[in-house]
Order: C-alpha cells, then structure tokens, then sequence
C-alpha cells in the first residue's frame, strides 16, 4: 500500500495528498498500511468522482454499511494543551507535526502538547488540523477497516478544511499555509472590530431571534454600527453558537434567561466566525484558494454551508471561501449523510477530537449513529 518512508524526507515540500481506490462509494486502500503513512509518502492520484444524485449514494454502494465508516472532524474551542501528546507513540504522527512545522515555521507539535494555552488558541487552526490527521494513525490501529471504506466525511468549520485534505481537494502544504493566512486574516479583522461567538443551550419554546434582535438593537445603542449577531453554526437540537459584536453577545450572556436560552458560553475564539464582520477576510481567502491546487474530492465530504456534497474544484474554492461569512449548518449535514432507506443500516462513525465535543454532538442528533460510533482521543 505505501512507499517506502525514506520517501516522506523528499516529499516535505510538496502537495501531499491521499490516494484512494474506489468502489463506488467508499474507499478501499490496497495492503494493511496506515493512511496517515499514505499522506506523508503518496502523492499519487485519484479513481473516479462519486454519483452525485442522492439516491445513487445509497443505491450504488457495493460495501456492506457496517463495513464502511462516517469521519467527523472537529472545529476551534476543542484545543487544549497536551493535545497529540499520546499520538507521538505513532512514528507516521510524528513525522506529520515535523512536516508541518517545517511548512509553518513554528513548533506545532510542542504548542499542542506543551502549550502555553494562550499560543494554543492564538494558532489553534494549525494545530487542529494536524493533529486530527495525526489522529489517523490511531484510528488506523484501532480500526483499520473503518479508514478502508470512508463512505463520507463532515468537517465542522475549521473541520472542513481538515476533511477536505484527506479527501484528497486540498494538498496539505498549502492548507497550512492557508490556515496560517486565514488565522491572520481573521485577527485583523478582530483587532479593527471585536467579534466573538456563544454556544448557547435553548429551552425547547426558547426565542433565539427575538434574543438576538434585542441584542443587536443593544449594540447599536451603544455606539456599533450595523451590528451583528445572528446564528453561526446550526447544531442538533436545543443548541446553537450565535456570533457576532461583543455588545451583542455581552447583552444575550446577561438577558439570555428571558429569552428561554438556558446557557451561553462564550468560545475561545477572536472574531464573529461565519458572520459578514469577515467579510474583508473572506475575500482575500477566496483570492488564495485561486492560487492554490485544488482537486474535486475523491470521497463524499458534505460541506456545511450548504449541506451537500462538494463536486469539483471550482465548488470546493467557492464554498470555503462562503464559509468565511455564512453560518455552517452542522445538523442539516449529519442528515444529508445519515439518513437512508428504511431498513439500511447506519454505517458507523469515528469522531475525532482532544475533547468528547463530537460524541456529544452526535448522541443529540442520533442515539443509533452514537452507539454505533468510536471516538478517536487526540
């Protein structure tokens, strides 16, 4: 299946990409190496492009359900220090932080397991990305079946560039340097205007539009101009992150109770993610995704700006450079992937992440897709 490792010494500088066999719809990786391995050595090529009517997703299949796997990927706030720390074990991990320190300039495998947790956060694009592909290796080891037949991948929103990379759209390069553009881009916009974003819990008759009317009425009185907030990510019931100005959001923290939102706590992040306050920032992404090799996915990864499957090249710069400035709609996609034809059974799940974020997740939308799924510790 793979190269010999001496390989990966020559490949550090260049876009490295997984390379996957095809059976309609699903992978199926030739001998028993790791797909981490397969990142670092093989930047080969690609079989054919997936059916893109729904129905055929499901008709089409020649792998048992169960013999097939679903990858989740997770977004910023799940960092935490120590992070990667027991992937080091795995030489194929190690060697993926080494190649993307090199690529960025700065130590990403010391940042993640050593901190400190505010270099952490400030870098924590970076250092998501590679460790959940790092994380690979484990999942490799754990179930090596479940990386052979990926019968799809949801990324959410930093995620989504990591499920891209192992769909092999984005060479891993120059999503770093990318991501390490975008974080730049992303603080600027900050520093000119303070943004932010709340996970918030709702009451099942909770008013989340009124509560954020208010709120943007609240920031306009205090002096903020075409105030922001409004829903950014769209998560399983009960629960959503809103972002925008920080006199919104500080004004939906105190007020929250009335309007039925049990809970709001505020992300470690900088800057109203998915919201138009980075609208400056979307643009010059979408000028950098211009210059970069992008390929159509060679798996289904379903993006969650607008819940369906990437196609070709042009739609994967199109929809991440949307996913700057649109809310991701997380729960709308785990439904595009998960739901079937009576009676076909649900494929299981890995989800990754240094937190249990994604198993929390994913028991709120589907108890069955949970129960049947394997949370890979990073």
């Amino acid at each position: 299946m793979l190269v010999p490792n001496v390989i990966f010494r020559a490949c550090v500088f260049r876009s490295m990409r997984f390379s996957h066999t095809w059976r309609s719809k699903g992978t199926q990786s030739s001998g028993n190496g790791s797909p981490l391995r397969r990142l670092l050595d093989d930047p080969s090529g690609f079989g054919e492009a997936a059916p893109a009517h729904r129905q055929q997703q499901w008709s089409t299949v020649h792998v048992d359900p169960q013999e097939s796997s679903v990858l989740l990927f997770p977004g910023q706030g799940v960092q935490s220090v120590g992070m990667g720390r027991d992937l080091l074990k795995y030489p194929a991990a190690k060697d993926l932080y080494d190649l993307a320190s090199s690529i960025v300039g700065w130590d990403v495998r010391k940042v993640c397991t050593e901190g400190p947790a505010a270099e952490l956060d400030e870098r924590c694009q970076t250092a998501i990305l590679v460790t959940s592909l790092a994380a690979l290796e484990r999942a490799h080891k754990l179930r090596p079946a479940a990386l052979q037949h990926v019968r799809a991948v949801i990324g959410f929103s930093l995620g989504e560039f990591t499920a891209l990379v192992f769909a092999g759209a984005l060479p891993f390069e120059g999503t770093l340097k990318l991501l390490e553009v975008r974080n730049a881009l992303m603080n600027a916009e900050y520093e000119k205007r303070q943004g932010g974003g709340l996970s918030v819990w709702l009451e099942p008759d909770a008013d989340l539009e009124l509560a954020m009317q208010r709120a943007r009425e609240h920031a306009t009185e205090r002096g903020v101009p075409g105030a922001v907030c409004q829903v950014a990510v769209y998560l399983p019931p009960g629960r959503k992150v809103v972002a925008g100005d920080i006199e919104a959001l500080k004004f939906i923290e105190k007020n929250g109770s009335k309007f039925g939102i049990k809970r709001a706590d505020r992300l470690r992040v900088k800057g109203a993610y998915h919201t138009p306050l980075l609208a400056a920032a979307e643009t010059a992404v979408r000028e950098a995704l211009r210059a970069m090799p992008v390929r159509a996915p060679q798996l289904r990864v379903v993006s969650t700006v607008d819940s369906c499957a990437y196609g070709d090249a042009d739609s994967v710069r199109h929809k991440l450079a949307r996913h700057m400035t649109h809310a991701t709609r997380c729960e709308q996609s785990l439904h595009e992937v998960y739901t079937r034809p009576r009676g076909e059974p649900l494929p299981p799940t890995l989800t990754f992440g240094p937190s249990e974020a994604m198993p929390r997740i994913l028991r709120r939308f589907d108890a069955k897709a949970w129960e049947n799924s394997l949370h890979i510790d990073t």
